[in-house]
């Protein structure tokens, strides 16, 4: 087990410590999660709003920002309107633009591209194009059908990540982190549940050791790669943490730089976050069932819903823990946590106690983008988050990011 930083601190002292993480050392230990912000243009390029959205964060004391996930292909973009994309060239100089906001605020602050493709998770409507996944097998959630991608689709969805990961290189960025958690295109492959091939694409970790090499030949082997997992799933057969643990060693192995730990796929949606089921918001905003007439939606809260949300799991405080910490023991990678990070106290034990290198947080930067501050400040003892999830709902709306309760701090 890696050594805990600044064992038995009971102030917040550990987490504004410096942590190194392949080539780069962020200054403190305080990560902006990957957080859908909903200020691209329809065709994927990042509005200058999204310079202010950083430069807030990075002048609210975050040690590195990972961006919202950026779709590397059309095909791979996923339903939100809003998406940001570096599937192309033209994105270059406006995520350079971006980033010369935010560092006007932060110069320290250390920022990575998070890159992804949706897979199976998205529609065709969006994309424009069939969807394409690991396998056939349909996702409950976007109810749509699914092809598998052939062999030389999945060579080239591995240089697509390649390529934006060169072009986030090429705008300035201090790293990428990798996407594959949450059901998208990298954890299809991961899975047993999505991943039904028999071809060479059936150890799933081929496909993700495939990505991070072509990154280190494009980008060079110092630029550094974090990845994004899910610990775990709610599918039968699915991902469980003894398979992750195989997983993360492979890719330790390869070079990367870093891994957090998440949590679930789209099929169990609320199971990623957990906490508030606001449904209500679901049939406003969301595409997928803002059109369901009015009977039919009456007659599925009086007979259904209950049942539905007995599917989701209860929020507590820093929930993908025990994964993270099983994980944490089997590797000398440093382990991220993300997920339920609520009270200073918490967040400074997960560090300390469980030997995670940092935390990320994402819906308490919403609510709050001076928390790191203001914790380093002293006198703040826990996140003004409530969990009530209406910032994820309505991340499928045409709106951008924000608190629906408190609306955000200044």
């Amino acid at each position: 087990m890696k050594e805990a930083p600044h064992g038995g601190q009971s102030g917040s002292e550990a987490l504004f410590q410096p942590v190194r993480m392949g080539s780069i050392t962020l200054k403190n230990r305080l990560i902006r999660a990957a957080t859908y912000e909903g200020l691209a243009t329809r065709d994927g390029t990042p509005r200058p709003e999204l310079g202010e959205l950083y430069a807030r964060l990075a002048g609210g004391g975050v040690g590195a920002v990972i961006t919202g996930f950026a779709f590397v292909s059309q095909a791979g973009r996923a339903m939100q309107l809003g998406q940001c994309g570096a599937e192309s060239d033209d994105r270059i100089e406006p995520w350079r633009a971006v980033l010369a906001r935010a560092r006007q605020a932060g110069d320290d602050v250390k920022f990575f591209m998070q890159l992804a493709h949706a897979g199976r998770q998205t529609r065709s409507k969006v994309t424009g194009v069939p969807v394409r996944g690991a396998s056939s097998r349909r996702c409950t959630y976007f109810r749509q059908r699914v092809s598998a991608l052939r062999d030389s689709e999945v060579l080239e969805v591995i240089r697509q990540f390649g390529a934006a990961a060169q072009r986030a290189q090429q705008a300035g960025f201090d790293g990428v982190q990798v996407h594959a958690a949450h059901g998208y295109l990298l954890h299809q492959f991961l899975s047993p549940w999505t991943n039904t091939r028999t071809d060479r694409w059936a150890d799933g970790g081929a496909v993700l050791e495939q990505v991070v090499a072509d990154i280190k030949r494009r980008c060079g082997p110092t630029f550094p790669i974090l990845l994004k997992v899910s610990a775990a799933d709610d599918n039968t057969p699915g991902l469980r943490v003894e398979r992750m643990i195989e997983l993360v060693r492979r890719l330790e192995a390869c070079g990367v730089d870093a891994v957090e730990v998440s949590y679930g796929t789209m099929e169990f949606a609320l199971n990623i976050i957990r906490g508030g089921h606001p449904v209500n918001a679901v049939f406003k905003v969301n595409p997928l069932f803002r059109d369901m007439p009015a009977p039919v939606r009456r007659i599925w809260k009086m007979f259904f819903m209950k049942a539905y949300l007995r599917r989701f799991t209860p929020f507590q405080e820093n929930y993908n823990l025990p994964a993270a910490v099983l994980i944490q023991e089997a590797t000398t990678l440093p382990v991220i946590l993300v997920g339920g990070l609520r009270s200073v106290a918490g967040m400074v034990r997960c560090l300390t106690e469980h030997g995670m290198a940092a935390v990320s947080l994402c819906r308490p930067l919403i609510c709050e983008p001076d928390l790191p501050r203001r914790i380093r400040e002293g006198g703040v003892l826990r996140s003004q988050c409530t969990n009530c999830n209406l910032c994820t709902i309505h991340c499928d709306s045409e709106n951008p990011v924000r608190c629906y309760v408190g609306g955000g701090r200044p």
